[in-house]
C-alpha cells in the first residue's frame, strides 16, 4: 500500500507546525512496511532518515492520501479510488478567528468553512487529538456519517530518547536557571502573562529564553528583535532575564536547547482555539522531561495537571503563573515532574499512537461515503452565511 501525506509547511533541517507531525508519521509508516511520501511545500528536503519528500502539487501518487482538510485540492474529491484520510488535528478555523481580520485572513476563514462538508463526505477515516476535537468534528458530522471511523491520533514524540548535549546559549550565564517559550508567538498564544510573571520574581537568576528567529518557511518572525526589546521596557526586564534565540533551533538538535531548561512553557489566551488545542510543543518536555508551565484549556494541560507533569494556571493570570514559576523551580517539583514524565513518556512515542491507524489501513474503507452534491451544498450555504456576516 502506497501512502502520500501532505502539509502545507516545509520540511527541513528546522521545522515547526504541520510539518513535524508529517515527518514523525512518515517515518512510522514507512517503517511499518508502507511505500510513503510526503508532500511539502517549496523548498522542503528531508530532515534525515525517512520517507521520500515530493513536490508541492506531484499529489496524484499513493493509495492513500492522509491529509489536513484545509490542504484538500478539487481533484482530490473527484478521485473515487484512492482512500482518504482526513487529519482533523490542527485547529484552523479556530486559528484563524483568533487572528486580526484582514481581507487574506477572511479568505482563509472561507476556504476553510467550505472544506469542511466535502471533506468529511469523502473521508474514509478521521484523525483528532483530544475530546474536544471529536466533539467538534463529530458535530460538523452529524448523523450523516455516524460509522465513519474517527481516531485519537495526537502528537507524539520520537522513538530516539533525546540527547544528553546540553546547549550554550549566547548571553545566558551558566549558573542561570531557563524558561523556554517553546514556538512561536502567535495571536492566541500568552507571552505577555509570561513575561509579566517573570518580572514580578525580580532580580534572581532566571531567563527567560524566548525564539525571535524567522519561522521555518516564514518571510519574518511574528516577534522579533524589536518586539524582544520593547517587551523588555515593557517590563522592566534586563539581559540576561529575558533572551532572544535569534535562529530556529535545528529538529535534529532540540534536545540539548530543551536540555537546558528547567521549565517549558506554552500560555495561551481563553477562546475556542485554546480549547481545541494539543500543544505539539509541549511534547517535546515529555520527550527530554522538561517539566510543563501550560494554560488552562486543551488537552495537554489536562494531562498535565492529570499526570503531575508541571502546573497549570488560569489564562492571564500573572500572579499565579509568577507562583506557578517559583513553584516549579524549587528541586522537590523538579524531580517530582522529571519523574513523571519520564514514566509517561512510553506512552506517547508515535509508534505507539498510530497502532490503530497501522490496524486499520487495510480494511479502508470501512464505510459508504457521502454523495458530494448535498456536501457541496452545505459548503455553499456555509458560504454565503459568511459572507453575510456571520462568523459560525
Amino acid at each position: 500500500m502506497r501512502i502520500l501525506i501532505r502539509t502545507d509547511d516545509r520540511l527541513g533541517s528546522s521545522m515547526a507546525g504541520s510539518a513535524l507531525r508529517a515527518w514523525e508519521m512518515g517515518r512510522v509508516l514507512e517503517l511499518s512496511g508502507f511505500e510513503t511520501r510526503i508532500e511539502a511545500a517549496p523548498g522542503s528536503s528531508a530532515p534525515g532518515e525517512g520517507p521520500k519528500i515530493v513536490e508541492w502539487g506531484e499529489g496524484g501518487w499513493g493509495d492513500v492520501l492522509l491529509t489536513p482538510p484545509w490542504s484538500l485540492r478539487p481533484r482530490d474529491f473527484m478521485n473515487f479510488t484512492r482512500r482518504l484520510i482526513i487529519d482533523g488535528v490542527t485547529p484552523l478555523p479556530a486559528e484563524l478567528d483568533a487572528m486580526p481580520q484582514n481581507e487574506e485572513v477572511i479568505r482563509r476563514r472561507l476556504r476553510a468553512a467550505v472544506r469542511i462538508p466535502l471533506a468529511l463526505a469523502r473521508a474514509d477515516a478521521l484523525l483528532v487529538a483530544g475530546k474536544a476535537q471529536r466533539r467538534w468534528w463529530q458535530k460538523h458530522l452529524g448523523r450523516r456519517r455516524a460509522e465513519l471511523p474517527v481516531l485519537d491520533l495526537p502528537f507524539g514524540i520520537p522513538e530516539e530518547e533525546a540527547g544528553d548535549e546540553v546547549a550554550e546559549l549566547p548571553g545566558l550565564p551558566p549558573d542561570h536557571a531557563v524558561i523556554l517559550w517553546w514556538g512561536g508567538v502567535w495571536p492566541w498564544l500568552d507571552l505577555e502573562t509570561l513575561l509579566a510573571a517573570r518580572a514580578r520574581l525580580g532580580r534572581r537568576k532566571l531567563s527567560l529564553v524566548v525564539p525571535i528567529g524567522v519561522r521555518p518557511g516564514a518571510s519574518r518572525s511574528s516577534f522579533g528583535p524589536d518586539e524582544l526589546k520593547s517587551a523588555m521596557a515593557r517590563h522592566h526586564l534586563r539581559p540576561p532575564e529575558l533572551i532572544g534565540l535569534e535562529t530556529w533551533y535545528p529538529y535534529a538538535r532540540r534536545s540539548a536547547l530543551l536540555n537546558r531548561a528547567s521549565i517549558l512553557a506554552v500560555l495561551h489566551h481563553e477562546g475556542e482555539e485554546a480549547r481545541l488545542s494539543f500543544r505539539i510543543r509541549a511534547m517535546d518536555g515529555v520527550w527530554a522531561g522538561v517539566p510543563l508551565l501550560l494554560s488552562e484549556g486543551g488537552e495537554v494541560a489536562e494531562l498535565v495537571r492529570a499526570g503531575a507533569w508541571g502546573a497549570v494556571t488560569r489564562p492571564g493570570d500573572i500572579a499565579s503563573t509568577a507562583a506557578a514559576l517559583d513553584l516549579l523551580l524549587s528541586e522537590r517539583h523538579q524531580m517530582r515532574c522529571r519523574q513523571a514524565l519520564e514514566e509517561a513518556r512510553e506512552h506517547w512515542r508515535w509508534s505507539r499512537l498510530m497502532e490503530t491507524l497501522l490496524q486499520i489501513l487495510p480494511e479502508l474503507p470501512a464505510c459508504r461515503r457521502e454523495a458530494l452534491m448535498p456536501a457541496a451544498l452545505r459548503s455553499l450555504l456555509l458560504l454565503s452565511r459568511r459572507k453575510g456576516g456571520g462568523r459560525r
